[in-house]
């Protein structure tokens, strides 16, 4: 019979109750997206079963601006994903394997970046786009997500791995620069590029501040903004948490269909190079 250590089954009973305290306002969101919106207020929670329906997401789905919302949000989050995995992937390569002076500056610069926080820049970045009278539109949301300091440090390490020989070969092949990148690299690097498209999508769909700052008009919000702006409107909390559990669909399918890549995404960095 196997022996159980004590200090590993309370480490197990410890994580799984911290596990239930932090999915408990989740499970509460769902519960309450299918309630009316008096069930939202109560007190205590009204965590039963009873009285579920989807008059919230028909109310939701009705309105107009919502759907506006949404594809907003997708065409910003679809857009810095693509620019983050073409543009990242060519930093990456360049960091790894060209010779060219100021390259080790210029990585460091990139190293420094990703341990500041995005606010510190965001007032400069506001006033760069204000000036381009680029406010309110798409290209504002959209052109200071299309390079991610992190996805560039990730295709770096990664790139740093194929051998050097296999470009050589290439060159003496008659390859371009640009065939051999398109043609060799891409496809021996579509595990990290998978997951830099992953977690670009990931942060540009929840992303909230630079859409709050960039934006103007109603119709150019994003879903997390659009939300956002609808509790100050009204007090339909149901219709809110509806428009909760919408923005938290195409993460999960994400997380659920490609959770093998989150994994790799933690350690890549530290195993690579």
């Amino acid at each position: 019979m196997r022996k159980i250590h004590l200090p590993t089954l309370a480490s197990v009973i410890l994580l799984f109750v911290w596990a239930l305290i932090l999915l408990f306002p989740f499970y509460w969101m769902f519960l309450s997206a299918f309630k009316p919106a008096i069930s939202a207020i109560k007190t205590p929670p009204d965590l039963s079963w009873a009285n579920l329906n989807f008059v919230n997401f028909k109310k939701l789905a009705s309105n107009s601006i919502s759907w506006i919302w949404t594809f907003n949000s997708l065409f910003v989050a679809i857009s810095g994903m693509l620019g983050n995995v073409f543009l990242c992937s060519m930093a990456g390569y360049a960091l790894a394997k060209k010779k060219f002076p100021g390259k080790r500056l210029i990585f460091w610069l990139i190293i420094s970046v990703m341990m500041t926080t995005t606010q510190i820049i965001m007032v400069p970045l506001f006033m760069l786009i204000r000036d381009m009278g680029l406010l309110n539109t798409y290209s504002g949301l959209i052109l200071p997500i299309l390079v991610s300091p992190f996805a560039v440090f990730l295709t770096k390490q990664f790139m740093q791995t194929i051998p050097g020989d296999l470009i050589s070969s290439a060159k003496m092949d008659g390859c371009s620069e640009w065939r051999i990148f398109y043609n060799i690299i891409l496809p021996i690097s579509m595990p990290v590029l998978a997951i830099v498209a992953i977690f670009g999508f990931i942060t540009q769909w929840n992303d909230f501040l630079w859409p709050l700052l960039a934006t103007e008009s109603r119709e150019m919000r994003t879903l997390q903004v659009g939300l956002a702006s609808m509790q100050l409107q009204n007090t339909d909390y149901g219709l809110i948490l509806a428009g909760s559990v919408w923005t938290m669909v195409p993460i999960i399918v994400l997380f659920l269909s490609f959770q093998r890549f989150f994994v790799r995404g933690i350690t890549i960095g530290a195993v690579k190079g």
